[in-house]
């Protein structure tokens, strides 16, 4: 399908005016831009601005709301507990997580939990947050309010949410590891943007309504026509098994949204639970820290690559090299993906293609 290319601050200041317009407060509006801009800068359009037509269609149909914003339940350190009241994602995440990255600084660890908010987007950059911070993280996230879409090992059918989980080392000095990544062979963004796209998925990442192996990314989105299908968990039983541990961490130790007890509206409810670690208290010499990783580092990257033209990588290495040309280059974006945007804009009388 064609596409074209967008300026990083150009879909930015769009984000901006449509989530202004709709009513929330410019700092939430700027938290939602670049949140949203970051992940398709690094490659990631799954999480990146064509999940704002989702965002509006749960406003237009009254299930997210403007004036809802996160309550701090629990403030007692080493615990902290946000109910995120299903506000916005990306802002009540980061202010949590934020308020968590202060607390572990203090006291040198950080226990989070933050129920039932919105859409917090990207995993990943919360771990670059933390590791922005110098801390170490480690985050496990559920998805509920939609139907099951991930089937456990040797099932026919979804019982999971993509259930990301999410790792950030901080390097002194240096550039962090990030290792981010949903439970499922792909996210189920991926999905749609394969679908918008018009292209197939590879084999042995989805099965249809009736358990088949299927590359077609429609299966995995809901049709009157046919029963909904499935992705696979990633690595059979042990993705399955991450699915099902973030699942409860997350949500159901505390009561929040479970994929198989809330109402499926057009949202998608996210509980992050999360553990912040000063590495400093570990290992007091920043200078050692570095070198101990470094050196691991080098050792890792200096192994022999399958194909000379993929160097062997450490996470995170990909996403930056990503955001470098992107940068540069623009943002693609295919029409169909444009298109919703454009319509979403349009509700609020905002024209897309003027930015």
């Amino acid at each position: 399908m064609p596409q074209r290319l967008h300026r990083p601050e150009a879909l930015r200041s769009l984000v901006r005016d449509m989530v202004t317009r709709a009513g929330w407060s410019a700092q939430e509006a700027e938290e939602t831009a670049d949140h949203l801009v970051l992940a398709n800068l690094s490659g990631h359009d799954s999480h990146g601005v064509g999940m704002i037509p989702l965002y509006f269609q749960s406003l237009a149909d009254g299930n997210l709301k403007p004036e809802s914003k996160g309550e701090i339940r629990l403030d007692a350190a080493p615990f902290l507990i946000v109910d995120g009241n299903i506000a916005i994602g990306q802002p009540t995440a980061r202010n949590a997580v934020d308020r968590a990255v202060e607390m572990a600084r203090t006291g040198g660890v950080a226990i989070v939990n933050l129920l039932d908010s919105h859409h917090i987007g990207r995993i990943g950059h919360y771990a670059e947050v933390a590791a922005a911070a110098g801390l170490i993280s480690f985050f496990w996230v559920n998805v509920a309010g939609r139907p099951p879409i991930v089937a456990p090992f040797a099932a026919k059918e979804a019982r999971f949410g993509t259930n990301p989980h999410a790792i950030g080392i901080p390097v002194p000095g240096g550039d962090p590891l990030i290792l981010d990544f949903a439970t499922s062979r792909m996210a189920h963004g991926k999905a749609r943007v394969a679908l918008n796209k018009g292209e197939q998925v590879p084999p042995g990442y989805i099965i249809d309504g009736e358990g088949r192996p299927t590359t077609d990314p429609s299966h995995v989105f809901a049709s009157p026509d046919r029963p909904l299908g499935a992705l696979l968990p990633f690595g059979d039983h042990k993705g399955a098994g991450l699915s099902l541990i973030a699942e409860l961490l997350s949500a159901g130790l505390m009561g929040a949204a479970r994929i198989d007890q809330k109402p499926q509206k057009s949202w998608t409810i996210n509980s992050l639970f999360g553990v912040l670690i000063d590495p400093a208290r570990l290992e007091p010499d920043a200078g050692l820290r570095k070198s101990r990783i470094d050196s691991y580092l080098a050792f890792v990257r200096a192994a022999k690559p399958q194909d000379p033209a993929n160097p062997v990588l450490a996470p995170g290495d990909k996403e930056r090299k990503v955001r470098i040309e992107r940068a540069a280059a623009g943002i693609p974006l295919d029409d169909e993906t444009w298109s919703q945007i454009k319509a979403a804009a349009a509700r609020y009388g905002i024209d897309a293609d003027s930015y």
